[in-house]
């Protein structure tokens, strides 16, 4: 089942690949529009925050940590994408990269982990999302979901619990467009801002899929430039 969800996905940015060719002529009918975005990022895995729900940790008082804690920092992101009109507004979708670094610190005497592991995390995400359009404002608000495709590779250094992590999660978005800067071709820049939470990407002792609070989420913005 997981496998014809990944080929389904996959199938979206061929779509696009292949619509590249008639960008122009659509284009010119002001109904399919293209654009690039580029910009900065926090979040990919989300971990659990909970010690309670863990068995058997036991924090030394004189450490003022959690047994388990993970930080995340800011990484890049960049897209391509294709809105088309629906009478007022617009539905858009595209084909995005992210990367974020992770590290994830482990003190944790009752269960004999200690250590750091150090995370890359890159994903390959096809958003679809449903934009309510305000052209008084230069403003499009956008809900809808994405789809990503991960990678991720580590280095440890310490006694740490083994991990897995899962190549497909998904989830719902929410986001603004706002495009102010008009040129004479009629292309317009501006500036993005999108959030996300999806379902669980990276599992270990301290974040299994029973526990609430394991799984995806970013926030990202940057510049956005949409060709007329």
């Amino acid at each position: 089942m997981k496998t014809q969800i990944i080929g389904s996905l996959m199938v979206i940015p061929m779509i696009i690949l292949f619509s590249c060719s008639s960008i122009k002529q659509a284009n010119t009918e002001k109904k399919t529009l293209f654009s690039v975005q580029m910009g900065t990022n926090k979040g990919g895995i989300t971990e659990n925050t909970d010690m309670s729900v863990v068995p058997g940790v036991k924090v030394p008082p004189e450490a003022g940590v959690d047994a388990f804690s993970g930080a995340t920092y800011p990484g890049f992101n960049a897209g391509l994408h294709l809105s088309r009109q629906l009478k007022r507004n617009r539905i858009e979708t595209g084909l995005e990269y992210m990367y974020n670094f992770q590290k994830f610190n482990y003190i944790d005497v009752g269960n004999h982990f200690i250590g750091v592991r150090e995370l890359h995390v890159s994903q390959l995400m096809v958003p679809l999302t449903y934009n309510f359009v305000v052209p008084a404002a230069n403003l499009q608000v956008k809900v809808g979901v994405v789809g990503q495709l991960n990678y991720v590779s580590g280095q440890g250094f310490g006694i740490l619990p083994e991990y897995t992590y899962n190549p497909f999660s998904a989830g719902p978005t929410l986001g603004i467009a706002f495009l102010p800067f008009h040129f004479a071709k009629g292309d317009k820049l501006g500036v993005y801002c999108d959030v996300y939470r999806g379902s669980q990407i990276y599992e270990d002792y301290y974040n299994k899929p029973e526990y609430e609070i394991p799984g995806s989420s970013f926030i990202k913005f940057g510049l956005k430039y949409q060709f007329h």
